[in-house]
This record gives C-alpha cells, sequence and structure tokens, in this order.
C-alpha cells in the first residue's frame, strides 16, 4: 500500500498532491512541454489533519532522496543547519528539501516574520532556482511565516489542509473503526456530525478511548454508549457516568420538583434542543445533563449541513440560546438563574445582525467611529426589542411541542446523554407542531 492509500477522504487535495508528485518523477514529460514545474509546496493547516502524511506521499511517490530539516537546534547552529541541508539537496539533485513545521523555525511570536531563520530559508531557496531541487514545507500557522517567503516563485502552490467533514469525516470514521470490534450497524454518520470540524487525529483518538471505555467494562464489542462516554470526556471534558437508574415514573417525580437542580438543568438543555428541532430539523448532534462531585451543567451540541442561509441559521441559534430559559419558565414558572453565558451568547449574536449587518436598517449600523451617545442607546434600544421578539418566538415554540419537551427531559434525566438518533427516535413519537421563524 503506498502513502497516498493512506489518505482517506480529501479527494481534491489529494489529487493534486498526486499530480506534483508525477511532475517530480516524470519531469522529462513536462519538460517537453516547455513547462516549469513548481518550485515548492507548501501544505498548511491545523495539527492532526495529516499534513505530515500528505508530504511524505508527495516524497515516496516522487522517488527523489529527501532532505529533512526540522527545528532541533538552537538558533545559530540551525540556520548553519538549513544552508548545509540545501547544500547536500543541491549535490544529489534532483532532490527534495522538505522543511517540516516551517512555522517553528523561529520563535511562534507572529511579530518575528523577518528573523534569520526565514530569510536564511528564503536566500536558499533563491539560491537553487536553476537546480534540481523541489521545496516541501508544512506549516500549522501561517501567520507566523513573511509573505515574502510564500509568494509565488518560492512556494508556487500553497495548499490549506481543512479538518475533515461531511463525507471526508464519515470516510475516515469507518477506516478508523474497520479495524475495532464494534456492534454491528455502529453509526459513523452520527459520530461524524458530533467531531464535525475535528482533526483526523481527534477522530482516531476518540474512537481508541471508545475502545478503551469498552475494554474497561469488559464490554465484547464497542457500541455507540462507548463512544458517547469517550466523546464527552476528550472532546468536551464533561462527566462520562451516563446512566441514573430512574423509571419513568420516579422520573416525572423527581422533574416535578423544581428545587433540584438536575430537574432544572435537564429542562434547559430539552429546551434548548426543542426549539432548534423545530426551527432547523436534524440540528442537534447531542445533549448532555450532569451533576456530579459538587459540579452541574449541561451541553446542547448543534450540526449545520448547510441547508439554511446564514441569516435563518443565526436567528434560529439565538432562539435556541433562549430554549432553555423559555422552558424552565413554562415549568417551573421561574427565572433560570443558570443561563449567563446564554444570554451573553443571544445578545452578541443578536448585536452582529442588528449593528453590522443591518437587519433593521442602515441608521444602526456600526462604523469604525466613535459612535455618539443618542446612536448607541438607540442601537440597544432595538438588540433587546429584538432579544424579546426572539424570546416570544422560544416560548411559542416551547408552548406548542410541550410533549416533546417532556419526553426529552424525562430520558434525559435517565441517560444523562441523548445522540441524535435517541432525539430522532423520541421526535418520531411525538405530535409535532412547526412554528415559523
Amino acid at each position: 500500500m503506498s502513502k497516498f492509500d493512506m489518505i482517506i477522504g480529501y479527494t481534491r487535495i489529494k489529487s493534486e498532491l498526486q499530480q506534483i508528485a508525477d511532475i517530480l518523477k516524470n519531469c522529462e514529460a513536462y519538460e517537453k512541454l516547455n513547462v516549469s514545474p513548481p518550485r515548492g509546496v507548501l501544505l498548511h493547516g491545523e495539527p492532526g489533519v495529516g499534513k505530515s502524511l500528505m508530504a511524505s506521499a508527495i516524497i515516496e511517490a516522487s522517488e527523489r532522496p529527501v532532505f529533512v530539516c526540522r527545528k532541533d537546534k538552537p538558533n545559530g547552529d540551525f540556520v548553519k543547519e538549513i544552508k548545509a541541508i540545501f547544500d547536500k539537496a543541491v549535490a544529489n539533485e534532483p532532490s527534495i528539501v522538505y522543511l517540516d513545521d516551517l512555522d517553528k523555525f523561529a520563535n511562534s511570536d507572529e511579530d518575528h516574520r523577518d528573523a534569520e531563520e526565514y530569510v536564511t530559508v528564503q536566500s536558499c531557496i533563491d539560491e537553487t532556482k536553476e537546480k534540481g531541487v523541489f521545496v516541501l514545507a508544512t506549516a500549522n500557522n501561517m501567520r507566523c511565516l513573511p509573505r515574502s517567503l510564500y509568494r509565488a516563485g518560492r512556494f508556487d502552490r500553497v495548499i490549506k489542509i481543512r479538518a475533515p467533514r461531511g463525507e471526508d469525516a464519515i470516510k475516515i470514521i469507518t477506516h478508523y473503526l474497520s479495524n475495532k470490534k464494534v456492534v454491528e450497524g455502529i453509526d459513523a454518520e452520527t459520530i461524524a456530525r458530533i467531531m464535525n470540524g475535528r482533526s483526523c487525529a481527534e477522530l482516531e483518538n476518540v474512537i481508541n478511548e471508545a475502545g478503551i471505555c469498552a475494554g474497561y467494562e469488559r464490554a465484547e464489542s464497542i457500541t455507540m454508549e462507548h463512544f458517547m462516554k469517550a466523546c464527552l470526556r476528550t472532546v468536551f471534558n464533561l462527566p462520562t457516568s451516563l446512566e441514573s437508574e430512574v423509571s419513568d415514573d420516579n422520573a416525572r417525580a423527581l422533574l416535578s420538583d423544581f428545587n433540584n437542580v438536575i430537574s432544572q438543568i435537564v429542562y434547559h438543555e430539552a429546551g434548548h434542543a426543542v426549539v432548534s428541532e423545530i426551527l432547523c430539523p436534524e440540528s442537534v448532534n447531542f445533549v448532555s445533563a450532569y451533576n456530579e462531585n459538587e459540579e452541574s451543567g449541561g451541553l446542547t451540541n448543534y450540526y449545520n449541513d448547510g441547508t439554511y442561509t446564514s441569516l435563518y441559521w443565526e436567528k434560529s441559534r439565538i432562539i435556541s440560546s433562549l430554549g432553555g430559559r423559555a422552558a424552565l419558565e413554562q415549568k417551573y414558572q421561574i427565572c433560570d438563574m443558570g443561563g449567563e453565558n446564554d444570554l451573553d451568547q443571544a445578545f452578541k449574536r443578536t448585536r452582529t445582525l442588528v449593528l453590522d449587518n443591518c437587519i433593521n436598517g442602515f441608521h444602526l449600523y456600526r462604523s469604525g467611529y466613535d459612535a455618539s451617545e443618542r446612536l448607541t442607546s438607540e442601537q440597544e434600544l432595538v438588540v433587546s426589542v429584538e432579544i424579546e421578539k426572539f424570546y416570544h418566538k422560544a416560548k411559542e415554540i416551547i408552548s406548542f411541542n410541550q410533549e416533546l419537551v417532556e419526553k426529552l427531559a424525562i430520558e434525559l434525566l435517565q441517560k444523562r446523554v441523548l445522540s441524535f438518533v435517541d432525539i430522532q427516535r423520541i421526535k418520531s413519537e411525538c405530535k409535532i407542531t412547526p412554528v415559523v421563524l
């Protein structure tokens, strides 16, 4: 198996990398057309997305000797090392110089873009311009690099490697699951939704952690419950005990007590989930609630598959953030005293809509100049009015879908975490009343 075969997903990027490898291996075919091969390629993106594997695939397929340069010496010695590596590459051309973690060659401080190390790399690339030396580099943070270093003529191709999403994430998760003993039908798509935007390394780690959970329980196979435990602990840093052994009748009795902390938490999170599911069906990945070791709280995790416009999604997120407060008011007629973060998010998003996106008129636009006292007062008044409208909509949704709120709260109290599959099952058992935004 070649290293290109080890790259799962990333179809477009993989195709481009294979083209680069072909240019390096079969340069005569391009020279006949009087085509200049690219001088260098820079792969950049957050840690763990597969840049090193992709660089290794190019190196392997090119069949050229490679000279690796990574920061492992003090500054003065390292500058000499850079020059020595380029000299070796010239002596063994056609060859590749691989600059691993280029953004770490000098201080990570973004103000050090003109550091001697970067100046040296730039000079060495220029000096080998007429030589058969191809420069391949990886970087996590492009802001650390001088713009002159990765301009065309030095790095002719700069390729951003993003964290896998959608089909790419599903393919990668399926690959990582393929050599694990998992229950039949474990849902790679649900895992991909929850881990949307996470790096390949994080995907691999959380699946392995699920296996560790299963092994510790002496389970025969890895289940979705094991994955949820691993995900809560490693990704969201939340407690992982999921079963509370509460019957339906006991759960209803417990939820009738508004002085009980966990009762308020489960209704709060159920409110978030219901509002989001009514406005944007299939948008909630999971809901969790916990009350352990004097620590209590909850989390509702959302997913946007690109179905909704930006404006609709933003409004739905504001209303959903107010759903927890609305659910507690509806159930217990009390003010939610634990929703400060929800209010902060609601006001922040609403200010963005009103002041930056001008949904209530251009006269409220947040310009770069200091706003007058009158304008600031008018802006805040409009934001407050919009928040009141959004909150009214949240209460309307909760009121019309009380059965769904109740069933979600009961099962959340029992399981402490509900997956996407759980939420869709509960929805299918309830009468849903759509509400127009």
